[in-house]
C-alpha cells in the first residue's frame, strides 16, 4: 500500500468510529442550558437508579372553565441522595432541570426553591410516553430493591 492509500484508509476508519460512537445519556435529571436550548450543561443530579420510588397519578385541573386531566409521574430520590438533590436544586434556582429519557428532554421545569424532600414530578402531554417512562423507571427501581 502506498502512503496515500494508508492515509485514506485511516481517515475512513476515523469517520466510521466517530459516526458510531455513542454519547448516550443515562436516564435522569440534568441541568439544562437556558430556554429554548435544551442542551445538557452538567452531570446528572439524579439518575433513575437514584430513585427510591415512583408512582403514576392523574392530575385534574381547570383552565378557562375546561377540565383538563393529565398523567404524571411523582417520585422521590433515595434518602442517601437527598442531600445532593437539595444542594443541586438550590444551585439551580432560576435555572432549568431537565428529565432526560432515551436521550430526549421529557420535561424541563425551572427550579424555584431548594427541594429538600427529594421529591420530583415528571410531566408531558404524551400519555403513552408517560406510561412507557413509568414502566421503565419502575423496572429499575424494583431491580434496585425499592418500592
Amino acid at each position: 500500500m502506498n502512503r496515500q492509500s494508508i492515509i485514506s484508509f485511516l481517515l475512513v476508519l476515523l469517520l466510521i468510529l466517530c459516526a458510531c460512537s455513542s454519547h448516550h445519556k443515562i436516564d435522569g435529571w440534568y441541568p439544562l442550558a437556558d430556554h429554548p436550548d435544551n442542551s445538557i450543561v452538567g452531570k446528572p443530579l439524579a439518575t433513575v437508579k437514584d430513585f427510591e420510588s415512583v408512582m403514576i397519578v392523574r392530575d385534574t385541573f381547570i383552565i378557562e372553565s375546561d377540565t383538563v386531566s393529565q398523567l404524571l409521574i411523582q417520585g422521590r430520590v433515595k434518602p442517601e441522595k437527598r442531600q445532593k438533590w437539595a444542594d443541586g436544586t438550590e444551585r439551580l434556582i432560576g435555572k432549568r432541570l431537565g428529565f432526560i429519557y432515551n436521550d430526549s428532554v421529557i420535561t424541563a421545569p425551572q427550579i424555584n426553591a431548594r427541594i429538600e424532600s427529594g421529591s420530583f414530578q415528571i410531566t408531558n402531554t404524551d400519555t403513552t410516553l408517560i406510561k412507557e417512562l413509568y414502566n421503565s423507571i419502575s423496572q429499575v427501581t424494583k431491580c434496585n430493591g425499592n418500592e
